[in-house]
């Protein structure tokens, strides 16, 4: 067996722990986040390549060591160790993702994985002026050369110092999305601190689980809407349904930067999800400014790419898709209600049903558990999908084929937010009467870290 594959994994995870360690300031969680910090960190240093020149290997040195030296002051500063992160904790949180991620053991296959996220880690994975190149190509704009690098960068960061292959790539790129996953049942499961353990353990499982409810062969198969859909989700459940959301937002605010910096629907949703957190931050605007760091990272890339040349397939009408059939937008607007609600309108249904006795029943009770409004989470699903059909009905694509090849994985946010939604009603249910600790978050005493010796608690 070639072990290139595991050794990838083991250099991304130790790639991205000493962050993460500064991050969560506890070592077993630190491995959970460690991919998707790495990933972050391959992200400018492809970015870095693409303005100054150079190969990726050399920036990807750079960027890793700055960002060792990064931790290391964050980790000296006075801080907290994150509830919920000892090793108990940890197992709890990736041990029944396992099962479901074992499709990892099918071919790298996916067309899209091979043809956008693959294609772009080989023109990254050699050096500035080769990617520009590929990016400003016209012969590879069915690729979507505009998108994003996060999903890519790593594995081209994995690529420029090995003999590219697609099991590796596959196995990098389930880890970030596994990381993804995992981080979003961690950011539920403290968020629903008042609930009895054994519930909120079980809830924020079921968040995580359902991550393959949709597309189920996107999640290790090299496609990144698992990955992108997680981490707004979790910036979602992390900025808009805990309690004071702005105090520690250094997680969140990484996760929601992770959404806009994967794919272009993911900048979208992010812009949703800051004009939220302006609104109810708005007594105090300095803070709730946090939320646009993410945006103008996203925003950032779009600009730098397009600077570079590259097109959009969508907009320029290129990439070699079924001719398009004309139809009205109102039938556009029913094929594509249609499709969605064949994905996505029972869990909707389930979910409204729930707010509404909720509402009715349980409002006070909300209030005690320490969670805001349950709007919220609508609100930002409902911007997102209302962008979703907009995108569908105006697009220049054949929409029942447009529909049929990727309606069920760019549903999934809305899936998971209406998970969240009523994961938050039934630990309302369930934890009647009980306040949530003084931090909001963990019945686990926190102490003040000042040093990269943590104690370290495995409750």
């Amino acid at each position: 067996m070639d072990p290139t594959p595991l050794l990838a994994v083991l250099a991304v995870l130790a790639a991205g722990f000493p962050l993460a360690f500064a991050i969560v300031r506890a070592p077993f969680l630190a491995l959970v986040l460690a991919p998707l910090t790495a990933a972050l960190s391959g992200t400018v240093a492809v970015v870095l390549m693409l303005v100054v020149g150079g190969p990726l290997s050399l920036w990807t040195a750079v960027v890793l060591v700055a960002g060792a030296g990064w931790a290391g002051w964050l980790v000296r500063r006075p801080g907290h160790r994150a509830p919920y992160g000892g090793l108990s904790h940890a197992l709890l949180i990736v041990l029944p993702l396992l099962p479901p991620f074992l499709l990892i053991a099918q071919p790298p296959s996916q067309w899209d994985a091979h043809s956008i996220w693959w294609l772009h880690a080989g023109y990254f994975a050699h050096d500035g002026e080769y990617a520009r190149a590929a990016i400003a190509s016209p012969a590879l704009v069915f690729s979507h050369t505009d998108y994003p690098p996060l999903a890519s960068a790593p594995v081209a960061a994995v690529w420029s110092v090995v003999e590219p292959d697609f099991r590796t790539a596959q196995f990098v790129a389930a880890l970030v999305t596994f990381s993804a996953i995992a981080t979003l049942v961690y950011l539920v499961r403290r968020t629903l601190a008042a609930a009895p353990a054994l519930v909120a353990w079980a809830l924020a499982i079921a968040v995580g689980l359902a991550c393959w409810a949709t597309a189920s062969y996107g999640v290790a198969g090299g496609l990144v809407d698992a990955l992108w859909s997680a981490t707004f989700a979790g910036a979602v459940v992390a900025l808009l349904l805990g309690a004071d959301p702005l105090r520690r937002p250094l997680l969140p605010l990484l996760l929601l930067t992770v959404a806009a910096l994967t794919k272009n629907e993911g900048l979208v949703a992010a812009v949703g999800v800051a004009a939220l957190v302006t609104v109810r931050a708005r007594a105090d605007l300095r803070r709730a400014a946090l939320a646009w760091v993410p945006v103008l990272a996203g925003g950032a890339w779009a600009a730098l790419v397009r600077l570079v040349g590259a097109r959009s397939d969508i907009t320029s009408g290129e990439g070699g898709r079924p001719p398009l059939v004309e139809v009205s937008a109102l039938e556009r607007f029913q094929l594509t209600i249609a499709a969605l609600w064949g994905v996505a309108g029972p869990v909707l249904a389930g979910a409204a049903v729930a707010t509404v006795l909720g509402v009715l029943f349980l409002r006070e009770r909300r209030r005690m558990a320490g969670l805001a409004s349950d709007g919220w989470l609508w609100a930002a699903g409902g911007f997102y999908l209302a962008v979703l059909v907009w995108t569908y009905v105006s697009g220049p694509n054949d929409i029942e084929w447009w529909l049929r090849t990727s309606v069920d994985r760019v549903a999934l946010p809305v899936v998971l937010l209406a998970a969240v939604s009523c994961a938050g009603w039934v630990a309302v249910a369930c934890g009647a009467g009980r306040a949530p600790t003084p931090h909001g978050l963990s019945e686990e005493p926190r102490e003040p870290v000042t040093s990269g010796a943590t104690p370290m608690t495995t409750r």
